[in-house]
């Protein structure tokens, strides 16, 4: 009677578990029309007068038929082409016109995307002070909806920007063109065999217009349509406009039914091995395949607990394979582990193990990695673990509770999108805080050993591989690499043993320093002197209720070395990563951390040294400890700097293979004429690095705080602030001196060159970048107006190069103005492109500058651009990002960001942008490098 009593007790209580919802986020309207469409509606306050709009649809290419082989995506293209209320003519504006007459840029706020199983739509960031900019935006989405022209004009510009968009992917990366091959084997007998949005270029080339039509009509409907609006908006407002605007779509009689399909499971293990010359290592991917939750059982109670374990069991199992990664023998190049959707098949979810394979030692690889997780299944976790894991997760969950009134707007429609896409719940931070405190005491040890069991099995394998094709890199055939997996099972490993960790970061305190002076600084600062001379510039803020920034900066930086050592400063950030800190190696070290929100780091650029950080307010103390410890206590770790060396020097053995890397190289090597400090690293740098000096430059780097400056920024006050100043800061050695940087970094050639060479690729591709160079004043009104210029050209591409003609997927635009350079300012135009369509394109992307220089920007482009950085501007100066940027450039360049900028944008006028464009041209100073697939 016990027994049954007992058992009838635990069905009980797994009944209750399985049957009890979750519970949901009441700050969410939400509601479905007649027609079907769903809707999401929520106010948020944090960007003022902004709010996002979004259309997500249950339709991806997985729905295609054999003839519609890449039409979902090349569907999504055309919705920026023509709608029934943007017709784009001179009464009709394009949405894309539209939007950016409106402050709403393409590209960065106004975009879609495409993916298996979903597509989804979005206009971001858009004003809403304005009914009718609301009524326009809320009519995008109308139009998206149900009402795409599609006209053969239309479809037929697009189908060059299409194989554009494929040929910049699949030439960029290896990786693209083996997964494409990959697929038929590892879902061999199921619809995902050929399913990758970006589909069949010979279909997107030539498919009759019907064919996109069918598709539209057939699967873009209410049923699986979802509206989401979020922003500073009236919610009662917005759902009566949504019921108005999106209620008269109709739903088609007879709807196909949108099936989700299954993936079979295999006895044998599945090997995919794939091989290509402009793959540069080996790489690893090792699935078991399970079963996904059902969609109904993602609302329960235990679907969060399962996956709260799920998360501690990668959590840990990442912890082991950085020990196996930083052990001496570094038996592989990189290792990690996950537990998730399977691929690009949501039906089944799989225990992921990737791991970069070293050259020379491939079975060893296989053994370390593989070894590693067959010794987590056969002895489990500790106990020391797991309470390490559940405290990275508590961090996790109460950072997200602590900044839950500082969310941008696209945090809540991310939840509400996984809430219509995949079925996950929409909860409030509260209630997850709630849970996470529950499972944390809930949840043993045993529990997780037995979900890892179940995650990490010797059954349902497929094993993929992507491969260097190069001579003398020999790859095992599928059936040893099979075997390699195999063997590493079937061994009997010891038990795990952890090492203690050290529960302090500093044993002992250093003498504290003082404040000695203070006084109010720009912006709302507060300027304190320490006793060592550190400049500390404090500015409270509170846009992040659980954030504190440090940039903490002095003068110098490699350009005070000769070129000599460069080898040994490049490695410098290898020493920083590899050595830990005080007593604690690397490994101790982020377990240590592994509690605490803090993220630190200390660098040596061309001009500057500097530690730069954040953490939440209640880690703000570990944040100075940490600063402390990188300017006086970097620890040294020969073997750790020596094994990482040898793990470059495989990582870097076939590091030309990809074409991208060599024609970067050759642009390095002709904007700034071979010098010695623009050199890439290569595994011939390897052979010049000496520990002793590169620990000798970051310790000399790291002597004198009284060069430096702290900016200190976040929800702190200055009392809280104070003594972490005077015991952290104020206490580093200073020798008084006053050090500034060497004009040693080599400065963009003065010529008017065009280099051009051809070289064989496994895609056609031209590679363009173009370099100009000239002089401009150093000042924030020439700062604003080099920007704006960038931006007209920008869109002046998207109009003639892409849209036209087809010639492009887009044109890459960088333009900077630098005080020490000589001359100041740059720009930078890159694309990619048909070879064959090359001789074509040139000419436009020319013309275009010319036609600035000569004639001044379009009023409407720059009107577009105007509105844009206003709008922008407000997002900005609400985060600590923009505010230490400007604080930074105050201090070390005298130039105010900040100061009028607003003024200054709407005084720019078409003669301000056209006398760059001018200034530019007559400069003559001009570098353009290409690279030509051979024919």
């Amino acid at each position: 009677m016990k027994k049954i009593l007992s058992y009838l007790f635990l069905l009980f209580l797994t009944t209750e578990a399985t049957a009890q919802n979750v519970e949901t986020d009441r700050s969410f309207r939400t509601g479905k029309l007649p027609n079907g469409l769903t809707y999401y509606i929520r106010h948020n306050a944090k960007e003022a007068g902004l709010a996002d709009f979004y259309i997500a649809q249950r339709v991806g290419s997985i729905l295609e038929e054999p003839r519609q082989r890449g039409l979902a995506h090349f569907l999504e293209h055309m919705a920026f082409n023509g709608t029934q209320n943007f017709r784009d003519t001179p009464k009709s504006p394009s949405i894309v016109h539209w939007c950016e007459a409106h402050g709403i840029k393409f590209g960065t706020n106004l975009n879609a995307y495409t993916s298996v199983d979903e597509t989804v739509y979005h206009v971001g960031a858009v004003p809403v002070r304005n009914n009718s900019t609301v009524d326009s935006t809320l009519l995008i989405l109308h139009d998206w909806s149900h009402y795409l022209l599609l006209t053969d004009k239309e479809i037929d510009k697009e189908r060059g920007v299409i194989h554009e968009e494929w040929r910049t992917r699949r030439a960029g990366m290896a990786t693209q063109r083996m997964m494409e091959n990959a697929l038929p084997i590892i879902y061999k007998g199921s619809k995902y065999e050929d399913c990758l949005p970006i589909g069949s270029m010979d279909i997107v080339d030539n498919f009759p217009y019907k064919d996109l039509r069918d598709y539209y009509h057939k699967w873009y409907r209410p049923d699986l349509q979802a509206i989401i609006v979020v922003g500073d908006i009236d919610v009662d407002a917005m759902e009566k406009k949504i019921k108005d605007i999106f209620g008269p779509i109709p739903m088609p009689e007879n709807a196909a039914k949108r099936e989700y399909f299954s993936v079979p499971d295999n006895d044998k293990m599945i090997v995919a091995s794939l091989k290509d010359a402009e793959q540069p290592i080996m790489l690893v991917n090792l699935y078991m395949k399970r079963d996904a939750a059902p969609e109904t059982e993602k609302n329960t109670l235990k679907y969060q607990r399962d996956a709260y374990v799920d998360d501690l069991v990668s959590y840990i199992v990442g912890e082991r394979l950085n020990e196996v990664q930083e052990s001496p023998s570094k038996p592989c190049l990189s290792a990690s582990a996950r537990i998730g959707q399977f691929l690009v098949s949501r039906s089944k979810e799989a225990f992921t193990l990737s791991f970069g394979a070293r050259q020379e030692n491939i079975r060893g690889s296989f053994e370390a990695t593989v070894g590693c997780i067959e010794q987590i299944r056969q002895h489990g976790f500790t106990q020391s673990e797991l309470d390490r894991a559940k405290a990275f997760y508590l961090k996790l969950i109460n950072n997200r509770f602590n900044q839950r009134d500082d969310r941008r707007n696209s945090y809540f429609v991310r939840k509400a999108q996984n809430n219509f896409l995949n079925n996950e719940p929409i909860t409030t931070e509260a209630y997850d805080k709630q849970l996470a405190e529950r499972f944390d005491r809930e949840v043993t040890l045993k529990d997780v050993n037995a979900a890892m069991r179940e995650a990490i099995t010797n059954r349902n394998q497929v094993l993929v591989v992507y491969a260097p094709e190069k001579a003398d890199f020999h790859i095992p055939t599928d059936a040893e690499q099979e075997s390699y997996v195999l063997e590493a099972q079937a061994r009997k490993y010891p038990a795990y043993q952890e090492k203690k960790v050290d529960t302090k970061l500093i044993e002992k305190l250093p003498n504290k320093g003082r404040i000695v002076s203070q006084k109010a600084f720009d912006h709302g600062t507060t300027e304190l002197t320490l006793s060592n001379g550190v400049k500390v510039y404090f500015k409270p803020t509170d846009f992040n209720k659980d954030q504190v920034t440090l940039r903490f900066f002095g003068e110098g930086g490699s350009s005070l070395y000769p070129d000599a050592d460069i080898p040994n400063i490049q490695f410098l950030a290898t020493a920083i990563k590899e050595g830990g800190l005080g007593k604690l190696d690397k490994l101790a070290l982020n377990k240590y951390l592994s509690d605490k929100t803090v993220r630190i780091n200390a660098n040596v650029g061309t001009e500057t040294q500097s530690i730069s950080g954040q953490s939440s307010v209640k880690d703000v103390k570990t944040l100075f400890e940490l600063a402390h410890l990188y300017f006086t206590d970097l620890r040294r770790d020969d073997q750790a700097f020596g094994s990482e060396l040898n793990r470059m020097r495989s990582f870097l053995t076939n590091r030309e293979a990809s074409p991208k890397v060599g024609y970067n190289d050759s642009l390095s090597a002709i904007v700034y004429g071979n010098s010695p400090r623009t050199q890439p690293v290569k595994a011939t740098t390897i052979d010049k690095v000496n520990y002793d000096r590169v620990l000798q430059i970051y310790r000399e780097r790291f002597s004198n705080a009284s060069n430096f400056k702290l900016i200190v920024m976040g929800n702190i006050s200055l009392e809280t602030l104070r003594p972490l100043l005077e015991q952290y800061i104020a206490s580093l050695p200073s020798t008084g001196k006053k050090e500034t940087f060497a004009d040693t970094y080599p400065n963009v050639r003065n010529c008017n060159e065009t280099h051009r060479w051809t070289k064989k690729t496994n895609t056609p591709i031209s590679k363009v970048s173009i370099i100009y160079t000239w002089n401009e004043p150093y000042s924030a009104k020439s700062d604003l107006q080099l920007d704006m210029f960038r931006r007209v050209l920008s869109i002046a591409y998207v109009d003639s190069v892409r849209e036209d003609k087809g010639g492009v997927y887009g044109v890459g635009l960088s333009a900077s103005i630098d005080k020490n350079s000589n001359p100041r300012a740059l720009l930078k135009v890159a694309f990619d492109t048909d070879p064959d369509k090359y001789e074509m394109v040139m000419p436009i992307i020319y013309r275009q500058i010319e036609h600035i220089a000569q004639s001044g920007p379009a009023a409407a482009s720059l009107k577009k651009v105007k509105e844009y950085l206003l709008k922008q501007y407000d997002q900005a100066v609400i985060t600590n990002d923009y505010w230490s940027y400007v604080l930074y450039n105050q201090l070390r360049y005298g130039v105010d960001f900040d100061k009028n900028y607003k003024l200054l944008v709407e005084k720019t006028t078409a003669a301000d942008i056209q006398r760059i464009a001018k200034n530019m041209l007559q400069s003559k100073r001009r570098i353009e490098v290409t690279m030509l697939s051979e024919k």
